[in-house]
């Protein structure tokens, strides 16, 4: 691939290369009966604070959760008993570029140690031409490379989120998280997609849908997506349950119908002892790892976000919400989210709930939403409220203020992948809806200004 040029050490110094160490990394990504290993080889390459913008960003997971929604969305109506054509059958075409980051030329002065089968001199480095694993840049590098190609073909790029990508004319929406391309479209024009990427990459392609050589069931960012009859599936990467529950030694424990239980006031002091330096590693790699996992499972989301405000400094109060949270997950480790046949629908709700200062210990209160479109859902949330809330009315405002607050960053992804739809905010909470219908403070006047936007927003449709 010719990533690199040799060049002796002091030359390379000499001209202002940064000299960069590296490894190799061995990943077995089968398992002990049926072995896949992969090795790389890496650069080790740490942010000093020297240099700023070296990242690349990934396409929210709601995007991904929008074009399920998009398959499911059948025109015509016939949202039951739908049988496609050929030619114009709506498929999810899934394409791997293979050592995608040594496409993409380098753009700063930086250089690695050369591995020993190099059979380099030790006075010599390798001066990087293309972007190699675990520099910096490598990301942002492949997906200018990316941006180039696409939007060469036709392709609008979001202004949201770079990730994104319309085709206007082929009516083909794209996202691309690193070297993954996810693409919903027909056939036809996703056949037309592949030529474009196999002219410049390496790539393996996957199609989902019910053609000649297409398939029923792929894996995407380690998720499972299938299509059924009823329409198409979204499931979250079991193993990070199996790990949790291995972690906590929880193998033989019974497990239990709810992943979060009430505080109970009188174990208060005993749950303040702090966790040693080695339990409180274990717990924070095991809490990092349920947060991941929420972002798929709905059902964990608060239990998890409960489980993650010890993270600072952990107590045996929030190993006990974790030991609870891995009991539930030995009995439900798995979460399918169905996405079922409906008809077109061009209108996202953003519904928002909240408690009333639902911690005992702070008194505050937990903002919770969904985001659907139709019957299709495509983001959730569970978190905390920074404010302490005086009254019902005025925790569930706070709800409605995140829940708008994700509303609206859900239509700047609809516009990034070329739809135009509107977003309504749904509440049960008739004191939280007069606050946002009204303009200004009014009798509440303890609310944080900066609350008050979704006044505005409301007030200009």
């Amino acid at each position: 691939k010719g990533v690199w040029q040799r060049m002796t050490r002091k030359r390379a110094i000499a001209l202002g290369y940064k000299v960069v160490k590296t490894r190799w990394i061995d990943i077995n990504k089968g398992n002990y009966e049926t072995p896949n290993y992969r090795s790389r080889f890496v650069a080790k390459e740490f942010n000093d604070g020297a240099e700023e913008g070296l990242f690349a960003s990934p396409p929210p997971l709601e995007a991904l959760r929008y074009l399920l929604s998009e398959l499911a969305t059948v025109d015509g109506g016939e949202a039951r008993g739908w049988t496609p054509q050929e030619d114009d059958e709506k498929v999810l075409m899934i394409n791997d570029v293979a050592r995608a980051f040594f496409e993409a030329p380098v753009k700063r002065k930086v250089c690695v140690e050369l591995p020993p089968e190099e059979g380099a001199r030790p006075d010599e480095v390798g001066i990087l031409v293309k972007s190699l694993y675990g520099t910096r840049d490598a990301s942002a590098n492949f997906q200018e490379e990316v941006k180039i190609v696409l939007i060469k073909a036709g392709f609008k790029q979001g202004r949201y989120n770079p990730s994104l990508y319309c085709h206007p004319a082929r009516h083909i929406r794209t996202l691309v998280h690193g070297d993954d391309f996810s693409s919903v479209g027909t056939s036809r024009e996703l056949g037309w997609l592949k030529r474009i990427l196999e002219a410049r990459f390496e790539i393996s392609t996957k199609v989902i849908g019910t053609g000649p050589g297409m398939v029923d069931e792929a894996r995407l960012l380690n998720r499972v997506i299938r299509r059924t009859d009823d329409g198409w599936e979204y499931e979250a990467d079991q193993r990070h349950a199996e790990l949790i529950v291995k972690g906590l030694g929880l193998e033989e424990a019974k497990a239990v119908a709810t992943p979060a239980e009430g505080e109970r006031p009188w174990l208060a002091e005993e749950d303040e002892e702090k966790l040693g330096s080695q339990e409180a590693r274990e717990f924070r790699g095991l809490a990092a790892r349920a947060n991941y996992l929420a972002l798929d499972r709905i059902d964990i989301q608060y239990a998890v976000k409960e489980v993650c405000r010890g993270m600072a400094e952990p107590t045996k109060r929030d190993v006990r919400k974790l030991r609870r949270l891995g009991r539930y997950l030995k009995g439900r480790p798995r979460l399918v989210v169905e996405y079922k046949w409906q008809e077109p629908c061009t209108e996202v709700r953003a519904m928002s709930y909240s408690d009333w200062a639902g911690c005992r210990r702070t008194a505050k209160s937990t903002s919770g939403g969904i985001i659907m479109r139709g019957s299709h859902y495509l983001k959730s949330w569970s978190s905390t409220q920074a404010v302490i809330a005086l009254s019902s009315g005025e925790a569930e405002y706070y709800g409605m203020v995140r829940g708008g607050s994700i509303g609206i960053g859900f239509r700047s992804i609809l516009a990034d992948l070329g739809i135009k739809g509107k977003v309504r905010i749904s509440t049960d909470a008739s004191a939280a809806k007069s606050i946002a219908l009204r303009r200004g403070l009014g009798k509440v006047r303890h609310i944080e200004v900066n609350q008050l936007w979704l006044q505005q927003k409301v007030a200009t449709g």
